[in-house]
C-alpha cells in the first residue's frame, strides 16, 4: 500500500481512483458491505403491487335510499348532498348520477389539494347535512380512491351443501380468523345476505283491528332502547341509572303490546328471524359462492400477507370439519403476482448480464476484464435496493420499472474506464499506473455523461403541474438515478482496483471480425464527412419519418397490460324477474363453458339482480415466456406456423362478444375494470337542470355519432323510466280529517317498502 501511494504520489490522478489504488482493503470492505447491505434490503425491502402514498385529487359519496325512483332521489338527496360538498376547499367539479336505489356523488379536487384534509372537510359537510335528508338514509359511504385501498386477494368459497346462516357462519369460521393474521386490516364478505328479523304486517288484520300502520311503527321504533337516566344518591354511593326498553327475545317482539291489553304485534304481524328474501345472486362457475376481499394494513407486506392467508385456508381451514365439502378458489392473489414481477426482474437480470458478457466478451477477449464489467450490474442494483428501503419505499411494479431499464446502462461507465485502463497498459504503462491514468483521464467523461443521462428525468420529475405524474415518474426515475450513481461510484473505485490486481497482462490478438467492423466504421465516418449534405437530408427524414411514427402510436390512458381477466356487464330490461335474468345469465355462462380449454379460464363468478348482472372471467395466468421461446414463436410465426397456444386475452374477449347470444333489450359491454364502461371508450357529458330537455339532446348527439364511421357503437347511460302509480295528496281533504300528508306518505312507505328499525341484540351479535 505504501509502494503504491509513494508511486501515484507526484503523478495527477483523480480522488476517487488514487483512495482506491492506495487503499484497496477498505475499498474491498466497502464492495462487501454494499453487497451485504443489498442483499438484506433486498430480503426485507415492502413489496407491493403499486406505490403507496398517492391519493388522487377526488372523493366519492355513496348514499342509499332503495325502491325510490330518479327524480326523487335527485331531489331530496343528490342536492342536499351537492350543495354541501360545494362549501369544501379546493372543490373543482361535483357531479352526480341519481339511480332508483340511491346517488353516487363525484367530487373533484384542485390538483395539489391535501386529501386527508378534504375527507376530514368532507365527512364533517355531510354530518351537517344529514339532518336534511329523509329519515331512511342511515349512514352515507365515502370513497377515497388509493392503491392502499384495493384487496389484495379475491377468494370464493363453494359450499357442497345449504347453510343456515352463511353471512355468520363466515364471519365467524372465517372472518374473524383471517383478521386476527399479522397485516391483514379488513375482510369484506360478499354472496352471503346476514340473517335479520323481519316483520310482515298483515294488512287485513290492521284493517279488521283499525289499527294506525303508522302509529305501529313509530312505537316500534321508540321501543327499543337504551338511555342513561341520571343518577342517585343512596349511602353515600353514587349510583347511575340506565333506562332499558331493549327486546331480549323474539317473543318480547311478538308480545309487544299494539292497541289495549289484548292486541300484540302477533295478531297482526309475521315475525321471523331469517334471511331476506333473495334480490341478487352471486356463484362461483355456477354454483352459489361466498366470495371474500381481503385488504391489508398500508405498511404491510402483500407478498407475506398473502402467504400466511393462503396458510391458513391450506393447513386450517380445510382441515376443519365445520369446512368439509367445501371447495376454495383464489379468484385472485396480488401476492402471486408480484413474486412473478419480480421472478421477471430476476430473469431480465440475470439474462441482462448473461448477455452483456458474452457481448463484451466477444469485443474484449479477456475473461477476466468481463467478469469485473459484469460486477456493475448487481452492485448498482443492490445500491438502489439499499437506499429505497432506508427511504421507506417499497418494491413494486413501478420502481422495478425503474430497476430493469437501468440494467442495460450501469455497464456503460465501467466499459470505458477499463477500456481507457487497457488502453494506457498497451502503451506500456504498469498496471498500478495504467489504472490510475486510465480511470483519472476519462473521469470527468463518465461524470458528465452520467450526469446528463440523470438530467433527462428531471424535468419529468419536478416541471409537471399533473402530481400524479410526478409521483410515478418520481418512482421510476429515482432508482434508474441512484443506479447510474452507484455505477459512476464502482467505475471510478472498483475497476480501477480490480483492472490493477486481477487483468491479465497478456496480449490479445484482435479478432478478424474487430478489424472489418473497424475498417466498415471509418469507411462510412470519412463517406459522411464527404457528404455533408447527403449526411444532413438523411438525417432529417429519419427525424420526420420518427415523428410521423410518434403521432400514429395508439396512445391510452389505461394499463392494458398483464391484464388475465375481463368483466361483461349486462343492462337487463325493466319487466325482467329474477328468474329471467338467471336464465339468461345461464345461457352465456354455457356459451363460454363450452370453450373453457380453448379460452384457457379458471373461474366464471357471476353476480346479478333482475335488471342487472356482470359475469366476471378470470383466465388462467400463464407463465411468462423466456427470451428464446418468444424468438422461437416469433420465427414460427414469420414463416406461417402458428405455435400451439392459448388464445390471448384480447381474442377471447372478441370471440365471447360475438358469440354471446343476441336477447332484446339486453346491453352487453366489456371491460377489465370494476367500474363500468366499455373499453376503448369515448365519454360525453350533457350539464343542465331540465332533465327532459337533456335527455332530448343526448338523443341527438347519439343519432349524430352514430354516423361516423369509425364509431362501433353509442349508448347512454340515462335509464329509461320504469313505470309507476303517484299519490298526489289532497290537502284540504286530508287537513279536514286531520291527517298530515308526512303521516299519509310515511303510512304507504311502511306499508310497501318497508323500513329500517333499530338493532336487535342478543349475548353472541347485533342483528
Amino acid at each position: 500500500m505504501i509502494k503504491a501511494a509513494d508511486k501515484l504520489k507526484d503523478q495527477k490522478i483523480g480522488l476517487l481512483p488514487k483512495i482506491a489504488l492506495t487503499r484497496p482493503v477498505s475499498v474491498l470492505m466497502i464492495l462487501v458491505a454494499f453487497l451485504v447491505v443489498g442483499y438484506i434490503a433486498y430480503t426485507q425491502i415492502a413489496v407491493e403491487l403499486m406505490p403507496a402514498g398517492y391519493t388522487p385529487p377526488f372523493l366519492g359519496v355513496w348514499a342509499p335510499y332503495p325502491n325510490a325512483n330518479p327524480e326523487e332521489v335527485q331531489e331530496f338527496i343528490a342536492k342536499p348532498i351537492e350543495e354541501a360538498v360545494r362549501t369544501i376547499k379546493g372543490v373543482q367539479d361535483v357531479s352526480t348520477n341519481s339511480q332508483a336505489n340511491g346517488c353516487f356523488t363525484f367530487i373533484q379536487f384542485a390538483q395539489g389539494t391535501d386529501m386527508d384534509l378534504a375527507y376530514s372537510q368532507l365527512r364533517d359537510r355531510l354530518d351537517r347535512a344529514k339532518a336534511e335528508l329523509p329519515d331512511d338514509v342511515e349512514r352515507l359511504y365515502i370513497r377515497k380512491w388509493s392503491n392502499e385501498d384495493d384487496p389484495i386477494m379475491w377468494i370464493a368459497l363453494i359450499p357442497s351443501v345449504p347453510i343456515d346462516d352463511p353471512y355468520y357462519f363466515a364471519e365467524q369460521i372465517i372472518k374473524k380468523p383471517l383478521e386476527r393474521i399479522d397485516g391483514v386490516a379488513n375482510v369484506e364478505i360478499y354472496g352471503a345476505d346476514e340473517k335479520s328479523i323481519q316483520i310482515y304486517i298483515n294488512q287485513d288484520a290492521v284493517k279488521s283491528y283499525k289499527i294506525n300502520l303508522y302509529d305501529i311503527i313509530q312505537n316500534l321504533r321508540k321501543d327499543n332502547f337504551t338511555i342513561s337516566s341520571g343518577d342517585i344518591r343512596f349511602g353515600g354511593r353514587k349510583i347511575y341509572v340506565r333506562s332499558v326498553g331493549k327486546f331480549r327475545t323474539l317473543e318480547d317482539i311478538r308480545n309487544l303490546p299494539i292497541k289495549g291489553a289484548n292486541i300484540r304485534l302477533r295478531d297482526i304481524a309475521k315475525v321471523t328471524y331469517d334471511v331476506p328474501e333473495q334480490t341478487w345472486v352471486q356463484r362461483i362457475n355456477g354454483k352459489t359462492a361466498i366470495q371474500l376481499s381481503i385488504y391489508k394494513e398500508s405498511l404491510a407486506n402483500t407478498v407475506d400477507v398473502c402467504r400466511q392467508v393462503e396458510d391458513k385456508f391450506k393447513y386450517d381451514f380445510m382441515r376443519d370439519p365445520r369446512l368439509a365439502g367445501f371447495k376454495m378458489e383464489v379468484l385472485f392473489n396480488q401476492g402471486s403476482f408480484i413474486e412473478e414481477s419480480i421472478d421477471n426482474l430476476k430473469n431480465a437480470a440475470i439474462w441482462g448480464g448473461l448477455f452483456a458478457f458474452l457481448v463484451l466478451y466477444f469485443f474484449l477477449r479477456r475473461f477476466r476484464m468481463t467478469l469485473i464489467l459484469n460486477i456493475a450490474i448487481p452492485l448498482s442494483i443492490l445500491v438502489s435496493l439499499t437506499v429505497l428501503y432506508f427511504i421507506n419505499w417499497s418494491l413494486n411494479l413501478i420502481t422495478m420499472m425503474g430497476l430493469m431499464i437501468s440494467i442495460g446502462m450501469v455497464v456503460d461507465n465501467s466499459i470505458v474506464v477499463l477500456e481507457n485502463i487497457y488502453y494506457k497498459r498497451a502503451q506500456g504503462m504498469d498496471n498500478l499506473t495504467a489504472a490510475a491514468r486510465g480511470a483519472s483521464d476519462v473521469s470527468l467523461a463518465v461524470t458528465m455523461a452520467t450526469f446528463t443521462t440523470i438530467v433527462v428525468f428531471l424535468p419529468l420529475i419536478l416541471m409537471n403541474d399533473q402530481i400524479g405524474f410526478r409521483f410515478y415518474m418520481l418512482r421510476i426515475g429515482v432508482p434508474v438515478i441512484l443506479s447510474l450513481l452507484a455505477s459512476l461510484f464502482a467505475s471510478l473505485i472498483f475497476i480501477p482496483l480490480a483492472a490493477s490486481k486481477i487483468v491479465s497482462k497478456r496480449k490479445v490478438k484482435e479478432a478478424k471480425i474487430i478489424g472489418i467492423l473497424n475498417r466498415k466504421y471509418q469507411n462510412g465516418l470519412r463517406w459522411v464527412l464527404q457528404h455533408r449534405v447527403e449526411t444532413f437530408v438523411i438525417l432529417m427524414l429519419i427525424i420526420f419519418s420518427t415523428n410521423f411514427a410518434m403521432k400514429n402510436v395508439a396512445k391510452t390512458d389505461q394499463m392494458e397490460g398483464n391484464i388475465n381477466d375481463f368483466r361483461l356487464r349486462l343492462e337487463l330490461p325493466d319487466n325482467y324477474r329474477l328468474a329471467d335474468a338467471e336464465r339468461l345469465v345461464k345461457r352465456i355462462e354455457d356459451s363460454i363453458r363450452v370453450k373453457a380449454d380453448v379460452y384457457n379460464v379458471r373461474a366464471i363468478d357471476t353476480r346479478f339482480r333482475s335488471n342487472w348482472a356482470q359475469i366476471h372471467v378470470f383466465l388462467k395466468q400463464e407463465e411468462p415466456e423466456p427470451w428464446y421461446e418468444v424468438v422461437f414463436n416469433w420465427t414460427a410465426r414469420a414463416l406461417g406456423y402458428e405455435p400451439d397456444r392459448h388464445m390471448n386475452r384480447d381474442k377471447v374477449v372478441e370471440d365471447v362478444k360475438r358469440r354471446i347470444p343476441k336477447f332484446p333489450g339486453v346491453t352487453v359491454r366489456t371491460t377489465w375494470r370494476q367500474q363500468s364502461g366499455d373499453e376503448s371508450s369515448l365519454t360525453v357529458s350533457l350539464y343542465g337542470d331540465d332533465m327532459n330537455r337533456l335527455a332530448e339532446l343526448a338523443k341527438e348527439v347519439e343519432r349524430r355519432l352514430r354516423k361516423i364511421d369509425e364509431i362501433i357503437s353509442v349508448e347512454t347511460d340515462r335509464e329509461s323510466g320504469e313505470d309507476e302509480i303517484r299519490v298526489v295528496i289532497k290537502r284540504e281533504q286530508a287537513y279536514k280529517y286531520g291527517i298530515s300528508p308526512q303521516v299519509i306518505s310515511g303510512t304507504i312507505m311502511y306499508a310497501l317498502r318497508g323500513i329500517m328499525l333499530p338493532k336487535y341484540h342478543t349475548d353472541e351479535k347485533e342483528i
